[in-house]
């Protein structure tokens, strides 16, 4: 069967406004960290957004905040099997900071681990190069991961979860 030109634009219209199955979203965290690119089907602790691995999101941290106000959380969860996670946040004009944790957002909350804190992997390398965490043979589960300015500069972000 061919399409006329005029059923062209309806055949776009109705393939556009399927969803695809098993799709979910949290849209409160979503929009305090940012927008995922693709749907993750678990869910996190408040304040921290689902992203599946293989997708990216986008977030913000505005200026003049103070520890945890200038933080923003993210969830992965890790299949049985998963050979390697990695975290990576990149496209920040201000220096990022990326730490990651397993089990609960607890995990990741904290930027001194003389003072109690509990991250298990961190990346806080100077300036605005991407920051990076790569974990081999992840325990499965759900790992969380806290982008956090560390001179509470404003900044945009990406964080792709592979």
């Amino acid at each position: 069967m061919k399409l006329t030109h005029a059923l062209f634009p309806l055949a776009l219209l109705a393939l556009a406004s399927c969803s695809p199955p098993n799709a979910s979203t949290n849209a409160g965290a979503q929009s305090a960290a940012g927008t995922t690119t693709a749907a993750a089907d678990f869910s996190c602790d408040s304040p921290a957004a689902p992203l599946a691995i293989g997708a990216t999101a986008t977030g913000d941290i505005q200026a003049g905040q103070s520890y945890p106000n200038n933080a923003r959380y993210f969830c992965i969860n890790v299949p049985a099997n998963t050979p390697s996670l990695t975290l990576e946040v990149s496209g920040m004009t201000a220096d990022l900071d990326l730490y990651v944790g397993s089990g609960n957002i607890a995990s990741v909350q904290g930027v001194n681990l003389e003072q109690g804190d509990t991250y298990q992997w961190k990346s806080n390398e100077f300036g605005t190069g991407a920051e990076r965490v790569q974990i081999t043979n992840p325990a499965a589960g759900i790992y969380y991961a806290e982008i956090v300015s560390y001179q509470g500069e404003a900044s945009s972000f990406t964080i792709a979860a592979q």
